[in-house]
């Protein structure tokens, strides 16, 4: 393996480079993208029981003192549970969208890798290629066993270059899926507050 990372030339540095860069985000994300993580049903019986008790001070400081998306969000109920339910509606978009921007961090990094990956394993080949056919006119006559050896050297990068995105790509995916549906589950249950704290206010005006 190490004499077939040789061959591949200088451009396997940065091939190597991208390689770790994409493994550490996909570990920290898979790590950190974990339902309990962000929708603990202990914060979730807490909040709730807070909240259909109308007691918003301690729920407001219980969303500072554990901060997240979900707690994120349901401070932003807390904050505005006077508005009309339409407006309150969408500053909970609003911040779920700023939400899941957090929730997504380190996946435009894997995206460019998934991009840069192919285009330097071509540069690799193609550097290789070059330097094959240099030999050739230098030498002016050379063996179909060499010159073959030659271009497989250079096709090294291009292999590994792909070997690196296409995994990469499928997991950017599911990464990104993943989130999206982390975010949607946690909408859910803050909208599901938000009618709790609607009808509790309903009942305190009747």
């Amino acid at each position: 393996m190490f004499d077939w990372l040789v061959k591949g030339g200088p451009v396997m540095i940065p091939l190597a480079l991208l390689s770790i860069v994409a493994l550490a985000i996909i570990f920290e994300r898979l790590w950190t993208l974990r339902p309990a993580r962000f929708l603990d049903p202990a914060q979730v019986a807490v909040l709730s029981e807070l909240l259909a008790g109308r007691d918003y001070a301690r729920a407001a400081a219980y969303c500072r003192d554990h901060e997240g998306p979900f707690t994120t969000l349901v401070g932003t109920l807390i904050e505005n549970r006077t508005a009309p339910y339409e407006e309150l509606r969408e500053l909970l978009e609003d911040t779920g969208r700023h939400q899941l921007r957090q929730l997504q961090r380190g996946l435009p990094a894997l995206s460019t890798v998934v991009s840069a990956a192919p285009l330097l394993g071509l540069l690799g080949t193609v550097l290789g290629m070059i330097k094959v056919f240099e030999s050739v006119s230098l030498s002016g006559a050379v063996r179909g066993e060499q010159l073959s050896a030659g271009i497989a050297t250079a096709l090294i990068t291009t292999a590994t270059g792909l070997v690196i995105a296409i995994p990469a790509l499928f997991l950017h995916s599911y990464l990104e899926s993943r989130a999206d549906e982390l975010l949607h589950a946690i909408e859910a249950r803050t909208i599901e507050l938000a009618h709790l704290v609607r009808r509790g206010g309903e009942e305190r005006e009747g």
